[in-house]
């Protein structure tokens, strides 16, 4: 079941050379074995990435969340009218939902789910 979400998304890949790149878009819909991303710059089809997307805008969340994912680029699409529909969709790989504080929010915002400081919650489900 696919669920429509429309809320920033920053990703990241690394490219052929090993270099790291980042990226920002907008999220169409999420479901349980990946996502689709509008994006004006695409990681190539095959590459594995990264996404980070806020859940904080729901009437039953509390305290704010955020998805983690990872996966592999299966499919970009180029709609050539510029009405900014361009965009990827992964396979997920792992999904990481995690709680965060404030003192999380401030040091973990802009870095890849590796690079972070340990979250005391988090939830995790991997689709294989």
């Amino acid at each position: 079941m696919r669920f429509p979400l429309d809320v920033p998304v920053v990703f990241w890949w690394r490219n052929a050379n090993g270099v790291h790149q980042q990226g920002e878009g907008r999220s169409y819909d999420l479901s349980e074995l990946g996502a689709f991303v509008f994006a004006s710059a695409c990681p190539p089809e095959g590459t594995q990435v990264g996404l980070r997307i806020p859940i904080t805008q729901f009437p039953d969340v509390v305290r704010p969340l955020r998805m983690e994912i990872e996966g592999r680029v299966v499919r970009i699409e180029q709609v050539r009218s510029g009405e900014g529909r361009d965009g990827f969709a992964i396979l997920s790989e792992q999904t990481l939902l995690r709680e965060l504080d404030n003192s999380t929010r401030q040091r973990n915002s802009d870095l890849p789910p590796k690079a972070r400081a340990p979250v005391a919650h988090h939830f995790s489900c991997e689709v294989h």
